[in-house]
């Protein structure tokens, strides 16, 4: 079996999509299947082709500053498949990307599209598009739609035509790197990145940006510190920025980000948390953590969540019904709260920060 991966971004560029699609492809590679990767790049010295864990990548320019560039994108997605559609047997998008859509359609090959954020690449967010309606016949022509949640699968087949083929097909986690560690070389770990005895590490990861509700977490940790005599630490890791168009930084993001390390003076918890940045041993974090944060607004099936439990991690999450709820029941693997109720979203933190021994069994 022969398959093209396509994604808009793919790795080193930061993508939670990204991510998920190269470990699927380094677990297809050890089943013998052929997989190469097209995507688009923002970043003129990572253009053609290289390698990333001895997997072909192929990347042309993603410039979305104008229409017309925008378009060129596209048509440099589709004509590459077009060009090179004999050498693959199957195609897989990460997102609907409709010149993919379209290239299926002219080659007959077949096209199996995962979509992974709610209003983003769902069928009822594409129709909600200026041109919506013509997008959703492109979006049609997929052979397979897997959604990665049940409000993502619910909102494929009430969105799509009757005959369409939608599968719901959970993300999946590597466990071999994303596991708990024996409390020997926790404590290790967690003396490597200076963490004392007697505090509590809380860890969220993520982009930091308005979807992912940093600002929520900010305002329940101060809450917390003046509600509780447990020492505690906070992590978040992920970037600072990302990209809307050519190389441009999304300003957007960049003024959230800002915001977020204005609160945090402003609140005086610059002791208490910490911006790690974007980290490439995620796991290691998740490894070293007591309790996993997950404020987000926005998700399709947040991977850190999956990723944090297969760490043996309790979890406090925003509650994203037909989301979250589909990942945590709360008292059985932590709790699912709204957090922009900061009192609750900080209570519950509270209870696992003073209950170790509650916290270590919905950990494990």
């Amino acid at each position: 079996m022969r398959v093209l991966m396509v994604n808009w971004v793919y790795t080193p560029e930061f993508s939670g999509a990204a991510l998920q699609c190269h470990r699927l492809t380094l677990q297809l590679l050890k089943m013998g299947v052929k997989v190469v990767s097209l995507s688009g790049t923002d970043k003129l010295d990572l253009l053609g082709t290289s390698s990333v864990d001895d997997l072909k990548i192929v990347r042309v320019l993603r410039n979305k500053s104008t229409l017309y560039n925008h378009v060129g994108y596209g048509w440099d997605i589709f004509h590459y498949i077009i060009k090179n559609y004999k050498r693959f047997d199957l195609l897989h998008s990460h997102g609907f990307i409709a010149p993919v859509n379209l290239a299926a359609k002219v080659t007959g090959l077949p096209l199996i599209q995962k979509i992974t954020d709610y209003n983003l690449d769902d069928p009822t967010a594409v129709r909600r598009r200026t041109s919506g309606q013509f997008l959703i016949p492109i979006y049609e022509m997929a052979s397979v739609v897997i959604a990665t949640s049940k409000l993502l699968e619910d909102t494929c087949r009430i969105g799509l035509s009757e005959n369409k083929k939608v599968m719901r097909i959970p993300n999946g986690v590597e466990t071999s790197e994303f596991k708990p560690l024996s409390e020997l070389k926790r404590q290790k770990l967690r003396e490597q990145y200076n963490v004392k005895p007697d505090h509590t590490v809380l860890l969220s990861v993520g982009t930091v940006s308005h979807k992912k509700g940093f600002d929520t977490l900010i305002k329940a940790v101060y809450l917390l510190k003046k509600m509780c005599s447990e020492k505690i630490k906070v992590w978040i890791v992920g970037p600072e920025k990302a990209f809307s168009g050519y190389g441009e930084s999304d300003p957007a993001v960049e003024r959230y980000a800002q915001m977020t390390h204005d609160m945090v003076k402003e609140f005086g918890l610059e002791e208490i948390i910490e911006f790690k940045g974007e980290q490439e041993n995620v796991h290691e974090f998740m490894q070293a953590a007591d309790i996993y944060i997950h404020p987000s607004k926005q998700e399709g099936q947040p991977n850190s969540i999956l990723e944090a439990m297969s760490c043996g991690l309790p979890v406090v999450a925003n509650l994203i019904p037909g989301i979250t709820d589909e990942i945590i029941q709360t008292g059985k693997y932590g709790y699912l709260v709204n957090c922009h109720e900061t009192d609750v979203f900080s209570a519950a933190l509270r209870v696992l920060i003073n209950n170790k021994g509650l916290c270590k069994r919905l950990g494990e």
